[in-house]
């Protein structure tokens, strides 16, 4: 995707025109290396924008004492992960400083660039960025791979919640229509502690497991779920 057709879905997406006013714009000129990552990314990838409902992730490779100081005007609070988030128009935004990223917090990935923010993530259709600053997508070919195919795999399986990972997973299967990877299957098995109102589910995992363990798993609506 080019620079021109990722600004302009930015834009469009955010509703508006990115004018001196929009935080983004101001963050901007502030902010080294500013970038949006995370589920946006994904859904304006694959052309659909209306799926995104969520908060607007951004990350630089500013300090935390310098992002504060960028949004200090915006009332921004700590949130539970390190960042901050500040709302524009009614719309959250959380924002961190690279290295206080949780994966680059904790040692499993080590951030020279803000590209590296790709390899922090847990699904692979999540590794992509959107460089504010050079206007730029940056998605890794496993992740270009994963969105095109629509399977969903795992690529740091490190995390600090395994089961709302899990969650995730069949929600992405259910209401997107991804394929789970194998090792995603088992993953989503193995960290079950949310899973009670997914018992159907679960136990479809398990039956294809047992008869097709090295092939991707489908949702149907033909399938029996006690959660549909």
């Amino acid at each position: 995707m080019n620079s021109k057709s990722a600004k302009k879905k930015i834009q469009v997406f955010l509703g508006e025109e990115l004018g001196e006013t929009h935080p983004i714009q101001h963050l901007k000129s502030s902010l080294a290396d500013l970038a949006i990552f995370g589920g946006m990314i994904r859904d304006l990838t694959l052309g659909r924008p209306e799926f995104f409902n969520s908060d607007i992730d951004l990350v630089s490779s500013a300090s935390a004492e310098e992002i504060y100081y960028a949004i200090r005007n915006y009332s921004p609070v700590r949130n539970r992960f390190g960042g901050y988030r500040f709302f524009f128009l009614g719309r959250p935004y959380d924002i961190w400083s690279l290295e206080d990223t949780w994966a680059v917090r904790e040692g499993y990935v080590k951030a020279i660039c803000i590209e590296d923010l790709c390899r922090t993530t847990f699904f692979t259709t999540d590794a992509a960025i959107f460089n504010i600053n050079s206007e730029c997508f940056y998605l890794p070919k496993f992740c270009r791979q994963s969105i095109r195919r629509k399977i969903l795999d795992i690529n740091l399986i490190h995390n600090p919640y395994p089961a709302k990972m899990a969650i995730k997973a069949i929600n992405l299967s259910v209401r997107r229509g991804f394929k789970l990877s194998p090792g995603l299957c088992e993953y989503v098995l193995r960290n079950d502690a949310l899973l009670g109102d997914f018992a159907g589910f679960r136990a479809n995992l398990i039956s294809h497991l047992e008869k097709s363990p090295e092939r991707p798993f489908e949702f149907t609506k033909q399938l029996s779920l006690e959660f549909i």
